[in-house]
């Protein structure tokens, strides 16, 4: 069913907000992809804008009737701000819904995860901002398998190695399901919910090993990796520092796991979002087989 009028779709040319417009489309709407710089792969009716420039967030939202919203994950200062200059623009373009993207839990201070804090502090605005909204939000993302390193170790070594204990039951999820959630709030007019978007079952490390060795059409074993060396790679790949900040969530996993069970293991109830069916891990494997050849 279209919506009543263009959606703004935010991070435009990463993963998730790629996904998010390109489904918008594939469903008969209107979306436009907001971008920091143009490059060869935009999407279409991609429109510039910095999410730290108000100006250039005014003149994206023009038009638009609703939004996507989704910020870089970062310091709490800088999501904020950024948040803030986006709801400002939202509310002068006359926006009339948001669904917020988020990338895991909130949880309010004594938290100790910083990245969850910064959660609860952009999504209080949203929910305060007078906008309908609704909130979502994924378990983890199998589209993880497709970061360079780690696609090239599952297509050369039949290894899947991330950082989370291999009995730790997570109910993976993936970029294009939580996008049609979004698309589908929009869609039902359904505002004021928070949405855990889940794949249909919650498996162990061996189990998801299990699936995506059936799905791919070659055998996969799951190794957790150590969370010290896990910090030693993201360094080397992203440069000082970021490794302790990525590997601060699974750390917090590991010394909470009632939490991690909460925000990793549960399973979407049926019904919560009509119409909505999750993917299996061995169909999104299946469909991404090419990948890992």
């Amino acid at each position: 069913m279209p919506v009543s009028g263009p959606i703004l779709v935010f991070l435009a040319n990463g993963t998730q907000g790629n996904a998010v417009a390109r489904i918008a489309r594939e469903r008969g709407h209107v979306a436009r992809g907001l971008i920091r710089t143009r490059s060869g792969e935009n999407p279409v009716n991609a429109v510039i804008g910095d999410l730290d420039d108000p100006a250039s967030l005014a003149a994206a939202a023009k038009g638009c009737a609703h939004a996507v919203l989704q910020v870089p994950i970062g310091e709490q200062p800088v999501m904020v701000r950024q948040v803030g200059n986006a709801l400002d623009a939202l509310c002068r373009a006359d926006v009339r819904s948001i669904v917020l993207k988020l990338a895991s839990a909130s949880r309010p201070v004594p938290c100790t995860e910083p990245s969850f804090v910064a959660n609860a502090a952009i999504e209080g605005m949203v929910r305060r901002s007078g906008f309908p909204c609704a909130i979502v939000r994924p378990t983890m993302y199998l589209d993880n398998l497709l970061k360079p390193s780690a696609r090239a170790d599952v297509a050369e070594r039949g290894i899947f190695s991330p950082p989370i204990a291999s009995d730790q039951r997570i109910a993976w999820t993936n970029a294009d399901d939580c996008a049609l959630a979004a698309i589908m709030l929009l869609e039902q007019d359904r505002y004021g919910g928070d949405h855990l978007i889940s794949g249909p079952e919650s498996v162990t490390g061996d189990e998801l090993a299990s699936r995506l060795s059936a799905g791919l059409g070659k055998p996969i074993t799951y190794h957790a990796e150590p969370l010290d060396m896990f910090e030693r790679d993201v360094d080397t790949a992203m440069g000082p520092g970021m490794g302790r900040r990525i590997a601060s969530k699974f750390r917090y996993f590991h010394e909470y796991p009632d939490e991690a069970d909460r925000i990793l293991a549960m399973v979407q109830e049926p019904g919560a979002l009509p119409g909505f069916a999750p993917t299996s891990i061995k169909a999104w494997a299946r469909q991404r087989r090419p990948f890992f050849q």
